[in-house]
């Protein structure tokens, strides 16, 4: 299992001081959309980038996404934190599931006999 780091949100540290700086500002719903668009845009770039094989636009439109998420959850109230920790209960259930699916005995042992069609009835 992965061990879960606190320190995830720390290390955004400056970004995370930026993005509340403006936190008392409270945006209209047109410029929160803009915002949306243009994250949805730099996540577009970035996947452009990666089937282009261009490390260079994939570190550039990563971290304007990044940043443009966290001036996001800035806006709509959202703590990082919270995230960070969201991220890790998926990371952990994941892992849950791989190991459980490894379990030995799990599996059943195949029939001797031919395969036959029980029903005609489709799933």
């Amino acid at each position: 299992m992965t061990v879960y780091s606190p320190g995830a949100a720390e290390s955004l540290a400056p970004l995370l001081n930026e993005s509340a700086a403006g936190e008392g500002e409270i945006s209209s719903p047109e410029a929160t959309r803009e915002r949306a668009f243009q994250i949805g845009r730099l996540a577009t770039q970035c996947t452009a980038a990666v089937v282009a094989g261009n490390r260079e636009d994939v570190i550039k439109s990563s971290a304007g996404f990044v940043e443009g998420l966290l001036n996001l959850w800035a806006d709509q109230g959202v703590d990082p934190a919270a995230v960070w920790v969201e991220l890790h209960c998926r990371t952990e259930m994941g892992e849950l599931c791989f190991q459980l699916s490894r379990v030995p005995g799990r599996l059943k042992k195949r029939r001797a006999g031919a395969w036959r069609i029980a029903t005609s009835k489709l799933p």
